[in-house]
């Protein structure tokens, strides 16, 4: 299964929109919390370096000894107190503790006491389960005159206000995501249909073009660059495709033109020879395969010229004509033809159709001059006249030798003809069905085939009475 361009970049633009902004929002959330953990850290930092200067302070102003300034703290309130403070000496025997702190989190404690080994400080979170996590600070305490370490000091406090903004930050997260998300995608879409816009009226036109809209093109509209330039090059083909085609027309037109008139006279000539009665019946041979390639010849050159004009849409001009009679002077037309072939007629009412009548007896007949060509002998021919609602439908049937599946789908194409397989000594050019189409066409209908190799042929001209007409005739045909 193929994905078009559009459903592409809509799939891509699904995927990969959710993934940014979810990815920037969970970012940005871990950005927050590490500066909340950061702005404690420095806040613990802050406090025991305080706590630190101030036990250093006491003892230089009093001339007590930090064993005794510490006592004196444990007895007092100290406002910058944290949840835990608690000093002890190099040795790790605590000298003074400050705050409530359960237990079970001395141990941890003891072990980063015991992880302190630089002059840098150490930072830890201390957690047990079922009991809140602190944020542990645990450093050196200096002597202001020798700078050295006299003690060590631990500072810390609970994470209840990182976890709960954690959490309100994870809430936020998601809810950003999923909004910014579906905003994303909704004008990204909107932007999409809006990029494609010009591209769907090309497609558009691209998809409606015909050889006699050829010089139309694409009109001039608002254009991204690259689209403009792919809307200019399909006005230089089309034009130069029209060019040609019509270059292609005015030869065709010309040529049969100029060879109608003198195979016209080539048959009448061959014609006054064949009715002398002094010809030797070798000669007289000659002169019929001479004057039967030369009938072909200007009923080809006929043809070309009637699909030339055919193709350079003429205006019609529509007068009544009799369905019926087109129909019996057909038949009446391909009687020495068919003579080999048990030919038939049912038409039994009338209908009257706005249209040229030269024309349209032109499409019957290639239609029936087809049936009877490739219908071996003894086979039926049976052409047919009704009135569906407000269609008119004429229909040729024969039990001829069929039309492959494969080519039952450009027989009405110009020059069309079947493989050499499929032929029969009797091939035709390949322009008599595409006139009838043409014709069709031109007065508002179109032809219908149905074909079975073996069994058979069936072509509908169906032609409009009326302005409105129903639906065409249902089945499985090819038109």
């Amino acid at each position: 299964m193929r994905i078009s361009l559009r459903g592409q970049l809509t799939l891509w633009y699904a995927l990969v929109i959710p993934v940014l902004v979810f990815g920037l929002a969970f970012t940005a959330q871990e950005i927050m919390v590490y500066s909340l953990r950061e702005s404690l850290d420095d806040k613990l930092q802050e406090r025991a370096v305080i706590t630190a200067s101030a036990i250093a302070e006491i003892a230089e102003d009093t001339g007590q000894t930090y064993e005794e300034v510490m006592g004196q703290l444990t007895e007092d309130d100290l406002p910058f107190v944290p949840l835990l403070l608690r000093v002890t000496d190099l040795e790790r025997n605590i000298l003074t503790t400050l705050g409530d702190v359960p237990h079970q989190l001395l141990p941890y404690l003891g072990r980063q006491l015991d992880s302190q080994a630089s002059d840098e400080g150490l930072f830890g979170t201390v957690s047990v389960e079922g009991i809140e996590a602190i944020r542990v600070y645990t450093g050196p305490m200096n002597d202001p005159s020798t700078s050295e370490a006299f003690a060590l000091i631990q500072t810390g406090d609970s994470l209840p206000e990182v976890g709960a903004a954690r959490s309100r930050l994870w809430r936020y997260t998601v809810i950003a995501g999923v909004v910014g998300s579906l905003l994303a995608l909704l004008v990204g879409l909107l932007i999409l249909r809006r990029g494609f816009r010009p591209l769907d009226r090309i497609l558009e036109r691209v998809q409606h073009v015909e050889s006699s809209s050829l010089r139309v093109g694409l009109g001039p509209e608002p254009r991204p660059p690259e689209l403009q330039q792919l809307a200019d090059s399909l006005n230089t083909m089309w034009r130069r495709l029209d060019e040609a085609i019509k270059a292609r027309e005015t030869f065709v037109a010309s040529t049969s033109h100029d060879l109608r008139t003198p195979l016209t006279i080539l048959q009448g000539q061959m014609d006054v020879l064949l009715m002398q009665p002094s010809l030797d019946p070798e000669t007289r041979q000659s002169l019929e395969t001479m004057n039967k390639e030369v009938r072909r010849l200007v009923k080809l050159t006929n043809n070309l010229l009637l699909s030339a004009q055919l193709q350079s849409g003429p205006s019609l001009a529509a007068k009544e004509v009799s369905l019926r009679g087109i129909v019996e002077e057909v038949v009446g037309d391909i009687s020495t033809s068919a003579a080999h072939l048990n030919v038939g007629l049912s038409a039994d009412e009338d209908v009257v159709v706005a249209g040229d009548q030269d024309l349209l007896k032109q499409a019957v007949l290639n239609v029936a001059d087809n049936a009877v060509k490739f219908t071996p002998k003894g086979g039926w021919v049976q052409l047919s006249l009704e009135r569906k609602d407000d269609w008119a439908i004429i229909q040729v049937s024969d039990t001829g030798q069929g039309i492959p599946a494969k080519d039952l789908r450009h027989v009405m194409e110009p020059f069309y003809r079947p493989d050499a397989s499929t032929r029969t000594e009797r091939g035709g050019t390949g322009l008599g069905l595409a006139i009838a189409k043409q014709v069709a066409e031109l007065h508002g209908g179109e032809v219908l085939i149905q074909s079975q190799v073996g069994v058979g042929t069936t072509v509908k001209i169906v032609l409009p009475i009326a302005a409105t007409g129903a639906e065409l005739p249902d089945g499985h045909w090819f038109g």
